[in-house]
């Protein structure tokens, strides 16, 4: 997820939210990593060697540390706009601070865990454009919109999974017509996706139904 210096980590709010989620069977870790690791075995398996992987916009690249140890992964680089000290075997993070130095972080497979959307839905095209320069194949895991009251819905649910962690929350989503439009302008190749993602069990499903989440692989 995408942070800004200008807030501090509410470890208390993190700790709380962290709790409500453990109880009410609110981990989305384990649905995604498990799918986005699948994604990237393919890629390894079709290049025929183990791949580097960027994690762009990571946020504390909880994915990463679910999927470091797999085989077919080399290395994961993290990259995100705050600073930080990650210390693990396989992964490295990075502060960046435009999306035009990007060269250095060159990859096999760029993922993006429900970042686009903080990014802005009108401007997710130029984000995927520029992450195509260094990379071949893009992960997407993001969240589609059903009209106002799903939208205040994502919003909400946005701002309790982030507010602790200073994310801001963006106005609105991506639906069905502007995830093709944003795909169309990026001229690349849709190579995979799946609607109605399956990320939540019991009562986070519940209130955030599968309908709102999608998973899409782009690929030059």
């Amino acid at each position: 997820m995408i942070r800004f210096n200008k807030y501090e980590h509410k470890k208390f709010l993190i700790v709380v939210s962290d709790f409500i989620r453990k109880i009410s069977k609110g981990d989305r870790l384990t649905s995604i990593s498990s799918k986005v690791s699948t994604l990237i075995k393919k890629e390894a398996v079709n290049k025929k060697k183990k791949v580097t992987v960027l994690d762009f916009g990571c946020g504390s690249m909880e994915i990463s540390k679910k999927i470091q140890h797999k085989k077919f992964i080399r290395k994961i680089i993290g990259l995100d706009i705050f600073d930080a000290n990650y210390k693990y075997k396989k992964l490295q993070y990075f502060k960046y601070k435009n999306l035009d130095n990007l060269k250095k972080f060159k990859s096999d497979v760029v993922i993006l865990v429900d970042v686009l959307h903080h990014m802005g839905v009108e401007k997710s095209h130029i984000v995927l454009k520029k992450l195509s320069k260094h990379s071949n194949t893009i992960i997407i895991k993001d969240h589609f919109e059903h009209g106002f009251l799903s939208r205040q819905l994502l919003r909400f649910v946005d701002f309790y999974a982030n507010f602790a962690y200073g994310v801001t929350i963006p106005k609105k989503y991506f639906d069905i017509n502007s995830w093709k439009k944003t795909v169309k302008k990026t001229k690349l190749k849709e190579n995979y996706f799946e609607r109605n993602f399956q990320q939540h069990v019991g009562l986070f499903n519940f209130i955030l139904h599968k309908k709102h989440h999608f998973i899409s692989v782009l690929k030059k």
